[in-house]
């Protein structure tokens, strides 16, 4: 086995600050073989790796967007956002790769890299010989040396990481998938150039194995097929040298068992680390802490939780399904059923944490709690025809009188979206300025706060008769608006934020009342989401 010793350890990115409250983190490095590698860059205004991917995908039959979250470990939230930008640039429609995207996937293999190569690296886990999804141009950073730093041992002898011949094949097969994938370069600045006039570097010159496949019969098999003829990286005849690379994994204290691994690169693929994370605690793989102690790290991780439990014993006589068979009835029947449910098990951990034990501060409950009503909104944006709605809105809502006749037909007189959108109409030329619009945020995203997902949604029932958020404005009045303006409010107010100031402490009966319109919202907009 290896571990740290006295080797320097890369870091990649600047982790942001942890909410202590709510997280327990621990600083990991990871060990990691560096490939020296030349990659060609891609031409200008062509679709990123990941959204290619996805495209691609689409054209095997009966490919969800659940199924392509799956299979490229990313949520379905971004898959949904890709499936949007394809909607918009006439690649993909009603649910069908539409001839112009058949034609962009066909005449890619010659149009999509220039001749222009950029110089890299990219990284072979010495965990398990699996290529990280992450391409690094030019030369690797300096190196730090952690204090406070855990660190994962491997075996020193890694099939597919030594010798020659097929093994070698076999790399240069997983780095340009993990490249086409994960790492495809789409621009890059002048000052990264490297010259290549300073010294001769040998290639290895063989190709991905060359293979036979009859009709695919699986989804894996169809993705090989077109993965063969997509290389675009060649790996260097350079020493390969062992490293570590800086990255942590935190632990929710609303969720002591749940353990998330972050990417330690710019591009967080989260999923992929976790993944891979979760697998070497199947295997209960080593870690050394920071004195050198060595620990199984399935063994590792449950001292973690099982320390958190014995500090704060009432989360383990907790009910939680109880809480939610009283308080929220039909959530268990949504369609976002689990992801709510994993949610509102954290804000009802917190709440513990903070009433009976008072371990956590009211701003980190109010914070989470947003992030659950948020979670809903989100969850009925997904539903609407976001690309559609915001042509109308951008088309027929311009003026104040416009805004203030949409929303009079639902009885809205005055709530926060209202006057914020009128601060977007210009002063001269009495239009709503389209960059400043709350509608700016969802020409690629959901929107970013409980206000602006609300206004979205409407618009949506404005626009659409059919809307979900029409029925319950129309059935259940007007009084949840109020509602989510006074939860965004003291969200902002009062809640946590990630600037290292220190929040404000929320008055007794403000929080009363913001538990109680959580749960308020919570139930109207779960009974109506569906």
């Amino acid at each position: 086995m290896s571990k740290l010793n006295d080797t320097k350890i890369l870091s990649f990115r600047r982790f942001e600050r942890a909410d202590a409250d709510t997280e327990i983190t621990y600083d990991i490095a990871w060990p990691v073989e560096v490939i020296e590698c030349y990659a060609n860059k891609a031409t200008d205004g062509e679709l990123d790796a990941l959204a290619e991917t996805v495209l691609e995908l689409l054209t095997v039959p009966e490919m969800s967007y659940r199924k392509i979250a799956s299979l490229l470990m990313v949520s379905e939230e971004v898959v949904k956002m890709i499936l949007s930008s394809l909607e918009a640039k006439k690649y993909y429609f009603e649910k069908k790769v539409t001839d112009m995207g058949k034609a962009y996937l066909q005449d890619k293999e010659v149009g999509e890299f220039t001749t222009e190569k950029v110089f890299g690296n990219m990284f072979i886990s010495l965990m398990d010989g699996e290529v990280l999804p992450y391409f690094y141009p030019g030369k690797l950073p300096w190196a730090v040396r952690g204090e406070e730093i855990y660190t994962l041992s491997y075996d020193n002898e890694i099939d597919g990481i030594e010798g020659k011949g097929k093994k070698d094949l076999d790399l240069i097969d997983k780095v340009n998938r993990a490249y086409h994938r994960f790492g495809k370069i789409n621009k890059m600045s002048q000052d990264q150039r490297r010259d290549s006039s300073k010294r001769e570097i040998e290639f290895y010159e063989e190709s991905l194995v060359e293979r036979d496949f009859s009709e695919p019969e699986t989804l894996a098999q169809a993705e090989e097929i077109r993965d063969l003829d997509k290389a675009r990286i060649k790996i260097l005849d350079t020493e390969r040298r062992r490293v570590y690379i800086k990255t942590r994994f935190t632990v929710k204290k609303a969720e002591p068992e749940k353990f998330i691994v972050e990417s330690p690169f710019p591009v967080n693929f989260t999923s992929w680390y976790s993944e891979s994370f979760r697998r070497m605690r199947e295997n209960n793989e080593l870690i050394y802490d920071p004195e050198f102690e060595e620990f199984g790290l399935d063994y590792f991780c449950e001292n973690i939780t099982t320390k958190f439990y014995a500090d704060y014993p009432e989360m383990q006589s907790s009910n939680f399904e109880q809480y939610i068979k009283v308080n929220f009835p039909n959530m268990r029947n949504s369609s976002a059923a689990e992801a709510l449910l994993e949610k509102y098990r954290e804000v009802f951990n917190l709440n513990i944490l903070c009433e009976e034990k008072h371990q956590v501060k009211r701003h980190t409950v109010i914070t989470e709690s947003a992030k659950a009503i948020e979670l809903i909104l989100n969850n009925y944006v997904a539903n609407t025809d976001k690309a559609n709605i915001v042509r109308q809105y951008e088309t027929a809502i311009r003026r104040q009188e416009d805004i203030e006749s949409m929303l009079d037909n639902f009885g809205i007189e005055e709530c926060a979206a209202k006057f914020k959108e009128i601060n977007a109409i210009g002063y001269k030329t009495g239009v709503i300025a389209q960059k400043i619009s709350i509608f700016n945020s969802f020409r690629k995203y959901a929107g970013k706060t409980v206000l602006e997902k609300y206004y979205y949604l409407i618009a949506e029932a404005y626009f659409n008769e059919q809307s979900k958020f029409r029925k319950l404005l129309l059935t259940e009045g007007i009084d949840i608006i109020k509602m989510l303006d006074f939860i965004n409010e003291k969200r902002n107010k009062y809640g946590a934020h990630n600037d290292g100031t220190k929040p404000l402490e929320i008055p007794q009966e403000d929080y009363r009342v913001y538990q109680d319109y959580f749960k308020k919202v919570t139930v109207m907009l779960v009974n109506y989401m569906d």
